[in-house]
């Protein structure tokens, strides 16, 4: 029988020896992602916005766990941004917006609303919402599985303001 338990010890042992990762490769993984969510907002995010004159008001940017709250599995990062109206129409705001992203390597998507427009890089996406009263950007990352350690400390990170200059 003692040889029975330590099968069964040795063999749980072993199993959640694979359940951890190397936390500075999960790290880099993340903060990868969000260096190129912050770059997009640099390059293409602010082409659309000289395009269309939008006049920027706010933005920020943050991290969130995915997966089940008892058993997370990475981190989402998440980057808000508030503009007043474009000085064009909502269909050439859109055009504009296509246009910029398609020139700069995303993979453009219309998801059925004709006020919004997206792009597709990497495990990224960014979202244009163009309205008569104000724009909405957002840039959404996919899950980047982590350790639950990992993911707790990236979520515990207050939101951050986007400078825009």
């Amino acid at each position: 029988m003692r040889w029975l338990s330590a099968v069964v010890v040795l063999g749980v042992a072993a199993s959640l020896a694979g359940c951890g990762g190397d936390p500075d490769a999960e790290r880099a993984a993340v903060d990868e992602t969000e260096e190129l969510a912050l770059a997009a907002v640099d390059g293409v995010v602010h082409e659309v916005a000289d395009a269309t004159r939008l006049e920027f008001t706010s933005g920020d940017h943050d991290f969130v766990i995915c997966g089940e709250s008892y058993a997370p599995g990475g981190v989402i990062h998440r980057v808000s941004l508030h503009f007043g109206p474009p000085d064009a129409t909502v269909e050439r705001a859109i055009e504009r917006a296509a246009e910029a992203l398609e020139a700069d390597g995303w993979e453009v998507e219309h998801p059925g609303n004709p006020a919004i427009v997206e792009g597709v890089r990497g495990s990224n996406t960014l979202r244009f919402h163009f309205g008569g009263a104000a724009t909405e950007v957002s840039i959404r990352s996919s899950c980047v599985e982590t350790s639950d350690d990992v993911a707790k400390e990236y979520a515990d990170r207050a939101n951050a303001d986007i400078d825009w200059d």
